[in-house]
């Protein structure tokens, strides 16, 4: 028995509003499954290229449709799930760098852990216990900006690395 006479029949040009199609969509969590079990909604979708506009609707191999990580909410969704930056760029690199190239990150205050030090806090000796963590002034630098910053401002860098240890 065909498949077509167990499903409800829809009325003649029902497919032919994309929002039937959109609400049929819906239904389904890939691209592969809204074709298997909904053939005439996903070939008028296909036809009149309303696919990429059901961003929900993975593609068959779990990556997402083109222009997914165009779209705001989709990229702020995604970093909701991280705790830093660098958590949220090794997890999910291609929504990290949508973020930036769309200027999204700078909204993400969550993705920000800076350790705020009060006025006069980077003496010789704190400098020296933060630089004393490190082995080259480049992993200084890349470790504790501040510190390395103040360092340099204080004219006493080379008292923790070697003169021929500069920042690369």
């Amino acid at each position: 028995m065909r498949r077509w006479l167990n499903d409800e029949r829809k009325p003649r040009n029902f497919w032919g509003t994309k929002q039937n199609v959109i609400d049929e969509s819906k239904k389904y969590t890939t691209r592969s499954e809204f074709k298997e079990k909904s053939q005439s909604a996903y070939e008028v979708a296909r036809k009149n290229n309303w696919l990429d506009d059901m961003t929900w609707l993975t593609n068959n191999d779990g990556r997402k449709p083109k222009g997914y990580w165009k779209i705001r909410e989709n990229i702020m969704s995604e970093a909701m799930k991280y705790k830093t930056k660098g958590e949220f760029q090794e997890k999910s690199l291609t929504a990290f760098l949508a973020a930036y190239k769309y200027g999204y990150i700078d909204e993400m205050e969550w993705l920000v852990t800076r350790k705020h030090h009060k006025w006069g806090y980077w003496t010789y000796k704190t400098i020296e216990a933060e630089a004393m963590k490190y082995n080259t002034k480049t992993e200084f630098f890349n470790g504790s900006q501040t510190a390395y910053k103040a360092a340099l401002k204080l004219g006493i860098i080379d008292d923790f690395f070697s003169f021929n240890n500069y920042v690369q």
